[in-house]
C-alpha cells in the first residue's frame, strides 16, 4: 500500500448491510481523507446510498460523528454506517 492512501473499514447492520450485500468493505482514500470523503466514497460504490450518504450518522472508532462533523480518518478506523432505526 503506498504511504499516501489509507484503508478504513466499514460496517454495515440492519437496513444497510441488506441493502449493501455485505457486512463489512473495506474503503481505501487518500491519507488525510475526512468522513464527507468516505460519504463520497460510499455513494459511488453503493447504489443505495446515493443522495443519502451525507445524512446517515455515522460511528468512527465507536464514537458517534454527526452529519455537521467531518473528522480526519486514519488508517485502520473502523466505521459503522447507522441506518435509520424505527420502532414503537
Amino acid at each position: 500500500m503506498p504511504s499516501d492512501t489509507i484503508k478504513v473499514k466499514v460496517v454495515f447492520f440492519a437496513s444497510a448491510k441488506v441493502a449493501a450485500g455485505v457486512d463489512e468493505w473495506q474503503a481505501e482514500l487518500p491519507e488525510g481523507a475526512r468522513t464527507s470523503d468516505l460519504r463520497k466514497a460510499m455513494e459511488e460504490k453503493f447504489m443505495f446510498l446515493k443522495g443519502h450518504a451525507m445524512e446517515l450518522p455515522l460511528a468512527v472508532n465507536q464514537q458517534y460523528v454527526g452529519v455537521d462533523e467531518d473528522p480526519v480518518l486514519e488508517h485502520r478506523d473502523e466505521v459503522a454506517l447507522i441506518p435509520p432505526i424505527s420502532g414503537g
